[in-house]
């Protein structure tokens, strides 16, 4: 096999990979979130934060 069939076998599967990842995104996207879940991930997000705060306070000290 040539290397340019090898490419063009790489790229295809690439693209492939990549249509079915916007697929799956997509799917997800559309999904329902639950309120509490929603709740749940801003307070996760607030708690990482504020330990980035605390580690970044902590490596100037």
């Amino acid at each position: 096999m040539s290397r340019r069939s090898q490419r063009d076998l790489c790229a295809q599967a690439i693209q492939s990979l990549d249509q079915e990842i916007a697929s799956l995104l997509t799917a997800i996207e559309r999904e329902k979130v639950p309120d509490r879940l929603t709740r749940l991930a801003l307070e996760l997000q607030n708690a990482l934060i504020e330990k980035r705060k605390g580690d970044m306070t902590a490596e100037r000290g």
